[in-house]
């Protein structure tokens, strides 16, 4: 996720910090894996060169609730949609491969300037017919998600 995920990024790793200790379920923030090419120091300074992301990342989240195995990625746009070419088509089918083996797999999108999340499926952005996902399709299709206290999204309850 890029700085514009930030905010669903924290809010979702407090949730599932959240889930963990109450014993809801084990969920997972994957990386992005970056090789280092040359660290060089200076002083009490690091300086990085060469540095490159190793392969694909599959998604944002991977995780095990109620014995079954669950990934999902986590989107956010400032605007009244999000447009498809964000989801990357090897994300996608990583999703739709977690279906196919019995996991579970979604979507959470963010609609910042409107404070709505929403759990979208993948069957939800294979049907859809523009190049964007609006507001009112999610609203229309998935799942909206409520923030709750202390500022988590009970993603778990729809599942």
């Amino acid at each position: 996720m890029k700085n514009r995920g930030m905010m669903l990024e924290s809010i979702l790793n407090k949730t599932i910090s959240i889930y963990k200790e109450n014993g809801v379920g084990i969920f997972h923030k994957k990386e992005l894996p970056i090789t280092f090419g040359k660290i060089n120091k200076t002083g009490k300074l690091f300086k990085v060169e060469n540095a490159y992301i190793k392969s694909k990342s599959t998604t944002d989240y991977y995780g095990i609730l109620k014995g079954r195995f669950v990934s999902f990625e986590a989107k956010s746009t400032n605007e009244k949609s999000l447009p498809l070419k964000n989801i990357k088509r090897h994300q996608h089918q990583y999703l739709k491969d977690i279906e196919l083996h019995g996991g579970i797999a979604f979507y959470i999108i963010s609609f910042k300037s409107y404070d709505k999340y929403f759990l979208i499926s993948t069957e939800i952005i294979d049907n859809l017919s523009k190049k964007s996902l609006s507001l009112e399709i999610a609203n229309e299709f998935g799942i909206e998600l409520d923030l709750i206290f202390p500022g988590i999204l009970d993603f778990a309850a729809w599942i």
